[in-house]
């Protein structure tokens, strides 16, 4: 029973990666919301805070491991 508790608490939040080539950046620990713009991607976490990732595309969102990835939009 423990164990689910845990997991109900922890559901909600994925980390949000942006994705360039090689290099594997952390740009939000634990996003609550993900918007995607014409302009890029907005990442929300739970207490209101926001961080946009202007050129990006949403590549991939893995929920079973909690994490979003983004990729720079290819022109």
């Amino acid at each position: 029973m423990p164990e689910r508790r845990r997991l109900v608490q922890s559901m909600c939040e994925s980390s949000v990666y942006l994705v360039n080539g090689s290099m594997r950046t952390l740009v939000m620990p634990e996003a609550a919301r993900i918007l995607v713009t014409g302009e890029g991607v907005v990442c929300f976490d739970i207490a209101g805070g926001r961080k946009t990732v202007e050129g990006a595309v949403l590549a991939e969102a893995d929920l079973m491991r909690h994490q979003i990835i983004l990729m720079p939009k290819q022109s």
